[in-house]
Order: C-alpha cells, then structure tokens, then sequence
C-alpha cells in the first residue's frame, strides 16, 4: 500500500512540474515582444519579384525638392524595371509638389532617405507584392528635418517576364504619440 502511495504522489509531482513548465514557457513566448513588421528582409532572402519590387519602392521615395518638380520625378527615375506601357503612363501632374514638408526641405537642399520593407501582412497574388516605406528628410548638413509622419504602402504587379506591369500606393499617417507618452 505505500509503494502505491509514493508513486501516486511521484506521478502527481512530475505531472504538477511538467504542467508548471508548460505554463512557464507559454507564458514566456506570449510576452516576448512582436517582431517588427517593417525590418527588410536580407536581399538573399528576397524573390525577384520582392528585389524588384523594394528597389522601385526605394526610389519612388527618394525626393530632392530642390530639383524634382514633383514627387512623380521619382516614380519616373523608378520606370526601369516596368514595361514600356506602364512607365509611358507615368504622368506629372502640371503644378508642383507643395506643402511645408516639401518647401522646407528644398529650402534645406535635403532630400528623403526611405526606409522599405516587404509587407508580408497584405494577401495578394503571387505576382504582387507589397511594400511599405517611410522616410526622413537629411539636409546637405547631415541634420535630419522634421517631417510628418507619413507611409506608402505600395502594391506592385508583375507580368509573367518579371517586369513591374502596374503599381500603386497609399499614404497614410502613422500615429504620433503624445509628448507627455512614454
């Protein structure tokens, strides 16, 4: 009768342990902070249609405001990789790009630094991609400007040889946090 005893409360330990450290470790991994959405991948990693997609992004958001008209002179140094069709639609609208953001920072000859990402949380097609960026402004003298806090997402297509065969985006406002949040 003992014998059984001891091993009913053996097995209840071992059950009660292995029960606690099953907790532990999924109370662990359900604190461990959120990967960060927005990290580029390693361009090894990247498909083609990914590398493609990332370098248009990257200099779609590359602005000089001092010598670009408008925003779409970017898009127009982004045609190479798109078909003939869809970079001959490329249009700039007749007046200049405006706002604060703009004027100063062609006043500071800066120009827009992006910060682009696959954007693995949109569900598209295998021949689409998406992608986020955001930017700084950096003056000529290296200091960073203040800018609004806005993201592209972009959603590319392509066709069948690789080739960006239509594009567009969003801009949205990302959320500032209050100055007296920390």
């Amino acid at each position: 009768m003992k014998r059984h005893k001891i091993l009913w409360i053996v097995l209840i330990v071992l059950v009660g342990a292995a029960t606690i450290a099953l907790g532990a470790i999924m109370l662990q991994s359900t604190n461990e902070e959120a990967p960060d959405v927005r990290s580029a991948e390693p361009a090894a990693e990247l498909t083609q249609h990914e590398q493609t997609a990332v370098e248009a992004a990257t200099i779609m958001t590359t602005w000089n405001p001092a010598s670009d008209y408008n925003r779409t002179a970017a898009e127009d140094r982004a045609s190479h990789p798109m078909t003939d069709e869809r970079a001959s639609k490329i249009t700039p609208p007749e007046r200049p790009a405006r706002g604060q953001e703009w004027i100063e920072a062609a006043q500071h000859e800066a120009t827009s630094k992006p910060t682009v990402a696959i954007n693995y949380f949109t569900e598209t097609d295998e021949n689409t991609v998406s992608v986020f960026a955001t930017w700084e402004w950096i003056a000529d003298s290296g200091e960073t400007l203040p800018s609004d806090s806005e993201e592209r997402i972009y959603y590319f297509s392509f066709n069948e040889v690789g080739e960006i065969h239509d594009y567009s985006y969003e801009t949205i406002r990302q959320r500032q946090a209050p100055e007296n949040e920390n």
